[in-house]
């Protein structure tokens, strides 16, 4: 938020509505020490949950963008400062969010219709002007760590003439023409050899094995440029898991080794 308002203004404008004569007088009227007043204006932060909760009754709308106060009987109850600033200063853009069952996994059967369920609003300087945007949640876990089961995509659809700039080892969402759809990590192999290559991120391989589609197989692709979830992949956890099976692998050929070395000196001597 420090981008849409000056953090010493807003304490100012509290000194100023409450008639508070210094930052000590600020500093009671907040219940916090003097020090952290003279800490907040010199690094420019504050508690905002704090002014929030403090200043009930003051019209938000004035205390962070200055101005005239318009007066109010229930200002804080009338005025949502952090919603209204950001949905006032930015030019948003809705984006539907559908459910075409894009798989991060072995793919799901999609009907050509496709329902829009709800939309998700983006700063519209996010994303590229004239082009197809979606946002789609993610089923399955072949791209676990990287992208979580239940997370979101917002993707945009590439023109044909886009295909063969696809960037290697990059996130899109492709769809052939048999109607599954994937998110995979790509190999562009369109110019040589006519396919791409839908790699997946889940260190199972067997379970995830790459695959390559060719060219009059795919029906669109979309490039994957934001991704969002409120799962936290926890990385750490994978790949120890897959060193423990190395070295519980390595254990075992180790024991191997030494019983065939003894059986060998067993039959030589």
């Amino acid at each position: 938020m420090g981008s849409f308002f000056n953090k010493g203004d807003v304490l100012n404008r509290i000194k100023e509505r409450y008639s508070l004569k210094n930052n000590a007088d600020l500093a009671r009227f907040l219940g916090v020490a003097p020090n952290t007043i003279t800490n907040w204006y010199n690094r420019g932060t504050f508690d905002i949950d704090l002014i929030y909760t403090k200043c009930e009754g003051i019209d938000f709308n004035w205390l962070f963008k200055g101005g005239s106060i318009i007066p109010s009987e229930n200002a804080k109850a009338n005025n949502a400062p952090l919603i209204s600033l950001v949905s006032n200063y930015e030019d948003l853009t809705r984006i539907p969010i559908v459910d075409i069952s894009v798989a991060a996994g072995s793919g799901y059967i999609n009907s050509d219709y496709i329902e829009e369920v709800e939309c998700i609003s983006m700063p519209s300087t996010m994303i590229k002007d004239g082009k197809q945007y979606l946002c789609v949640r993610v089923k399955g876990q072949s791209m676990v760590p990287s992208i979580m089961d239940g997370g979101y995509l917002i993707i945009r659809l590439l023109d044909r003439s886009e295909w063969e700039s696809i960037r290697d080892n990059y996130v899109y969402v492709v769809s052939d023409t048999e109607g599954k759809a994937y998110v995979k990590r790509l190999k562009n192999r369109l110019r040589q050899h006519g396919f791409i290559v839908c790699m997946s991120d889940n260190v199972e391989k067997q379970h995830y094995p790459n695959f390559n589609l060719y060219q009059e197989e795919l029906n669109t692709i979309w490039y994957a440029e934001w991704y969002f979830s409120a799962k936290i992949p926890n990385i750490q956890e994978t790949y120890y898991h897959k060193q423990a099976e190395l070295e519980d692998r390595i254990d075992e050929l180790a024991l191997q080794y030494q019983q065939l070395s003894k059986a060998i000196n067993i039959h030589n001597s």
